[in-house]
């Protein structure tokens, strides 16, 4: 299998060490359709890469990524008939996604340089390990927009930070600090900005010195010993997402949002 270009990622290719870079500045990398499908290819070739040891998961531009694509949610509305349905495959897609970037054997990083909101915070919790700016924050915005967090997100987040620390994150819909996130295990290093590349470039060479095959292994138990049970709620998400989608208020919520964004300051 090889990876083509793809429209939302950009691929750089080292000696073992693959950078995938969630290039759409001007959309603040928002996660719509098209990036979700652009990391479950990448998962994919992943997989028969052997010879790729480590993923470092970086951005272009300010923001690691402003969370779910609104103008494509508000389209998903624009046509209440297929709303529902749309919503479900979406939901459905972003669950893949997570369980496969979740599972690749390579050593993975998130290079959060900038902040992450909702979708991209997602994106960033299925790497093993997260690197966050200082100045950066982490917010999960769903409930001011009649929503809530999704792509089988709420397992992971509580297995992460705990039960009363992920309802706080997700009820409160507040910005947590870098140190914030640091001190409840959201993300694992806080550093100046200019430094989370050449932190996690200082980790992965820490790594190099180890036996790759005991840390693949190793991986996969640990994944295996730390696994969520999800019960049902893998199968019932999407119906679960689809249904507040039915109500004026999201459609209001969202007119909203995406009106005071698009004011000039």
């Amino acid at each position: 299998m090889t990876i083509g270009e793809l429209e939302t990622l950009r691929i750089e290719v080292g000696s073992d060490t693959v950078v995938a870079t969630m290039c759409r500045p001007e959309r603040l990398n928002a996660v719509g359709t098209q990036l979700l499908a652009d990391l479950v290819s990448l998962a994919e070739w992943l997989r028969e890469r052997d010879d790729l040891h480590f993923l470092i998961l970086d951005h272009d531009g300010p923001v690691f990524s402003a969370g779910a694509h609104l103008g494509e949610v508000r389209e998903y509305l624009s046509d209440r008939a297929s709303a529902a349905a749309k919503v479900r495959a979406n939901q459905r897609l972003a669950q893949d996604m997570m369980a496969k970037m979740s599972g690749i054997d390579q050593i993975s990083f998130a290079a959060m340089r900038g902040s992450a909101y909702g979708a991209g915070m997602a994106i960033a919790m299925t790497c093993d390990f997260r690197v966050m700016a200082e100045n950066a924050v982490v917010r999960l915005p769903e409930t001011n927009l009649g929503m809530f967090l999704t792509y089988g997100s709420t397992p992971r987040l509580v297995k992460a930070i705990g039960l009363s620390r992920a309802k706080e994150m997700i009820f409160f819909a507040l910005d947590w600090s870098a140190q914030k996130c640091l001190d409840v295990g959201a993300v694992e290093r806080t550093v100046p900005k200019d430094e989370v590349r050449p932190t996690i470039e200082s980790m992965i060479a820490l790594l190099r010195e180890r036996d790759w095959h005991a840390l693949r292994v190793g991986k996969q138990i640990a994944n295996a010993a730390a696994a969520v049970q999800f019960g049902d709620m893998i199968m019932s998400e999407p119906e679960l997402v689809a249904a507040p989608f039915t109500r004026d208020t999201i459609s209001e919520s969202l007119d909203a949002f995406l009106n005071r964004r698009a004011k000039p300051s």
